[in-house]
């Protein structure tokens, strides 16, 4: 299983309030199978901005901070974790 910085975003939230994968998913508007396959296969490439936007409304985060984890999963972005940690 792949930990990323874009899931353990979503996962802290989804800890936090106690809600399930599908209703996550929804409020994200993605997929449940598309959250799934993030955890399991990381986040490959870049999702669209609207998918990023919805993240960070969801989860009460910045989109920089959002956008840095996506970022950093999709491998271009390196050096320390600083936005998305200061924000969470």
């Amino acid at each position: 299983m792949t930990t990323t910085h874009l899931v353990d975003l979503v996962d802290a939230h989804k800890h936090a309030y106690g809600v399930s994968d599908a209703e996550l998913a929804r409020r994200i508007g993605i997929s449940r199978q598309n959250l799934n396959l993030w955890r399991t296969h990381g986040v490959r490439g870049l999702p669209a901005r609207a998918t990023l936007e919805g993240i960070a409304t969801v989860i009460g985060c910045t989109y920089q901070s959002v956008l840095e984890a996506a970022l950093r999963d999709a491998g271009y972005l390196d050096g320390p974790w600083t936005t998305a940690a200061a924000d969470h």
